[in-house]
Parts: structure tokens; sequence; C-alpha cells
């Protein structure tokens, strides 16, 4: 049976993509957080970050780091960590007692009468994967308010004193997102809002610190940039919440990374290991080390963490199923780890091809079910063979979306270059911006010349004509 390409098969839709799971907050969309009982001051500047102070806090609070590595200054206020040394895997750069890290948990039930209200306010507003950032925010803001009584103090002065993410994009920048990216940029504006009224209802208890807008942005951009979920097991379950580890902060992202985080073996303290042997000459300028913030999500790269990774190696498709039937979730539509493209070569992933082959055959039942039991069965020839017999459908199908995404991406640069210099200078996040919005055109657009020259190749050979 001829499959009919020209009716709607498959609709791809946005949806706000919060890390890798569906979070939609009850609140309509707000570019400016309504700040309820926040001074909209902005006028709070904070000094530049200072990190001279970092090893004397190290020192004092049993932080050990490695002799082979070193601090290092990148550009601006953007700091990072190289090995100076060679090392091999397994060796130890960073371990941080767990007394010194902000634990969402444990600050929760220590302070849980002075949570609780504001904890439910924000899981009632639909946040609840989103309640325990605003425990760390709330810790920061205390801790920050004691000054050099507190014991973070030094570890405050280093963090950053400004941030590129999408909660403090202005409307003009906010306007040149591609729409994945602004959905993700606009639900980061809705949990600071939110978070801001949640603070509001702690204004009688004694850790609330009168805070304005300003610098309640900055809590929130300190934590949301600056913690990962932490995962615990123990005999009874799983504990899964987010932390920050003070200096272990320091560690920028690339993937594949070349550092891990576990638990030492007494439970005690926070390790940063590597994951590879390396090696450094005399003459090298040593070797940078890295974790990994997540994978395959340039726009939560961007929005959230404020930085454009033009080295990922592979990004997600953009590929989103309106009917996620469980056929398409073994297929593996909704793992984003697997619906990708390869930067370099524009290379399409099996998981991609296989989710729409699945979708065209809808309307030849039969012929699903063969290449379904094919999967099932780890019968890689006969998968082959179904995707050989259909190779130019499938490539028609995705054409269009790929070439939409990739035209949708070279319009907002367009939108960009066409900005006077005085117009860019008062939006200083446009440039980052647009480094984004040109890294992602020119993978989907390499992805589209594989398309292409796999669908001309295919019409050659239908009509006949080998080269």
């Amino acid at each position: 049976m001829k499959l009919m390409l020209s009716s709607p098969i498959f609709t791809l839709f946005l949806s706000l993509a919060i890390t890798d799971a569906f979070i939609t907050p009850n609140v309509k969309p707000s570019v400016v957080p309504s700040s309820v009982g926040l001074s909209l001051s902005s006028t709070c500047l904070f000094a530049k970050r200072d990190i001279s102070r970092l090893a004397e806090f190290a020192n004092q609070h049993d932080v050990q780091f490695s002799p082979s590595a070193e601090l290092t200054l990148n550009s601006g206020e953007d700091y990072g960590i190289k090995l100076v040394k060679s090392a091999q895997q397994n060796e130890c750069i960073l371990s941080v007692p767990k007394s010194l890290v902000l634990d969402s948990d444990k600050i929760k039930r220590e302070w849980f009468e002075y949570l609780e209200k504001p904890i439910e306010y924000i899981e009632g507003m639909g946040l609840h994967d989103s309640a325990l950032n605003f425990v760390l925010i709330t810790k920061v803001l205390y801790e920050n308010s004691l000054g050099e009584e507190s014991k973070w103090y030094e570890w405050i002065q280093s963090l950053p004193s400004s941030f590129s993410t999408g909660v403090c994009m202005d409307e003009v920048e906010l306007e040149c997102l591609p729409p994945f990216a602004l959905a993700l940029a606009n639900f980061e504006k809705q949990q600071l809002d939110i978070f801001m009224k949640a603070y509001e209802l702690m204004k009688d208890t004694s850790i609330y610190t009168e805070t304005d807008y300003d610098l309640f942005l900055w809590a929130f951009n300190v934590v949301i940039t600056r913690c990962w979920r932490y995962v615990q097991e123990n005999e009874y379950d799983e504990l899964i919440r987010p932390i920050s580890v003070p200096y272990g902060d320091m560690f920028n992202h690339k993937e594949p990374p070349n550092v891990m985080v576990r638990d030492s073996d007494d439970q005690d303290r926070v390790e940063f290991v590597l994951t590879q042997d390396i090696d450094v000459s005399d003459e090298s300028e040593g070797a940078d080390l890295f974790l990994s913030y997540g994978l395959t999500n340039p726009h939560r790269f961007l929005t959230v963490f404020g930085f454009c990774d033009e080295s990922m190696p592979e990004v997600f498709s953009q590929l989103l199923f309106d009917k996620q039937t469980p056929e398409l979730v073994e297929l593996g539509c909704n793992d984003r780890s697997k619906m990708v493209y390869r930067c370099d070569d524009g290379g399409i992933s099996t998981a991609v091809w296989d989710c729409i082959l699945y979708t065209l055959l809808a309307q030849v039942p039969q012929e699903q079910q063969l290449f379904y039991s094919a999967h099932l069965e780890g019968n890689l020839e006969e998968k082959r063979r179904f995707h050989k017999k259909y190779a130019l459908e499938e490539a028609l199908t995705l054409r269009n979306h790929v070439e939409a995404t990739a035209n949708e991406f070279r319009d907002l640069v367009v939108k960009i270059d066409a900005m006077d210099d005085d117009e860019k200078a008062k939006h200083p996040r446009i440039d980052l911006i647009r480094r984004h919005n040109s890294f992602l055109c020119g993978v989907f657009d390499r992805v589209k010349s594989r398309i292409d020259e796999r669908a001309q190749k295919e019409v050659l050979k239908r009509r006949g004509i080998t080269s």
C-alpha cells in the first residue's frame, strides 16, 4: 500500500521542557516577575566575584584539593578547574565534607516550621520538583545576610555577580530566542515569580531577610546554575534532591566529561574523581576538567545555565509526538539522549528513524506490527529491510521538520544581525543568543543535507538510475 505523505501523520508540538521532564506551573507566562512584597530596585549591585580567599575557606573546612589541579580564570568572571600535572583514572581531584554541602533535604528538615507554608504554596502552583530549589535559595539569602559570620562567607564572595540566564533576559533578547528556548526562559521567569511570592510568606520568621528584586534574582541564579540533583541510596529507598557543593561548583561543563561525582567510601564526603587517565606534558598549559550538566539540550544550557556549548557532540532533534503510544516509547520517542542529531556531520540517530517509520506505517498496520516485532526481537537485519523499503518516505517526512527548524534559527540570526551596534549594546546577552542560534542552524543544515542526499539516492534508485 502506498503511503499518503500529503496528509499529516504526526504532530510536532512545543512544550515546557525543564531538564528532561515536562513541568507546567499553574500560572500564565510572565516576562516580568510581579515581585509581590519585594522592591524592584535596580541599584542592588554586587561586587565582582572574589576567589582570593577560597583556598583559606577550603583549609578551614577540610576541603581537600589535589596538588595536581588548580583554579583557572577563563574570561570575565568565568573560572574553572584544570589539571597541571598528569593524573590517572579514579584520582580524586576534590573532596568536600558533607558538613559543608548545602543539602536541600537536610535544610528543609531543619527549617520545616519556617518552610512549610511556602513549600505548600509552591507545590500548589504545580512546581513539586522545584520546591527544594526554593529551600536552597532561602539558605543562600540567609547566609548572605550574616556576612562574615556565615560559615560559607568566603564561598559566597567567590560566586558570580552577574548571569546570562533566561530569567535575566530582557524583552528584546527573549524575542530572539527560538520557541524551545523561549518556553524554558518563560518557565524560569514564572518560577522566579512564584518563589518570590513564597518567600514573602516567611516574612514573620527568623530566617527571613529583607530582600530586593536584584538580590533575590542573584540568589535564584546561584542555586539554579550551581546545584545538581544528588542521588543517595540506602537499604530502604532512593533519595533525590538538589544540593550545592562549595568549590565543586567551580567545575565547568563539557560532554563527554572527564570528572565524575561520587560519595566517599565512608559516605561522609563528596568526591570529584577523574574518569580517565590524563597526560599533561611539561610544556602544556594544563588540561581543563569538566563535569556533565546533562545531554543534548542546548536550549537548557542557554536559558538555565547561561552559556552556549558549541562543542557538544549531539543535540536533541526537537521531535515531539503528541500521541506517545507504548510502542513509540519503547522505540525511544521520549528519550532525549536517543532522539538526537550528530553536530559534526548531521548524522541522524536510529531512534529518530525508528519512530518516524513506525508512525508512517500506521497506514499499513500489518507492516507496522512486523517492524515493531523486529525491534522487540532485536532483529536488526529485518529493521534495516523496512528502513530501506521506506527510505524515501522517511526522508521526506523528516525533511520538512528539519528545514523548518533550521530556517527558524536562521531568521533569528538575521534579525539580530539587523540590529546596529548601539542597539546590541543595550542587550548584553544578544551575542550569546546569536551564537546559540547560529550553532543550531548549522547543525540542522547539516542534518538537512544528509536527508537530501538520502532522498536523492532513493529517487534515482526508484527511477532505475544507478551511479
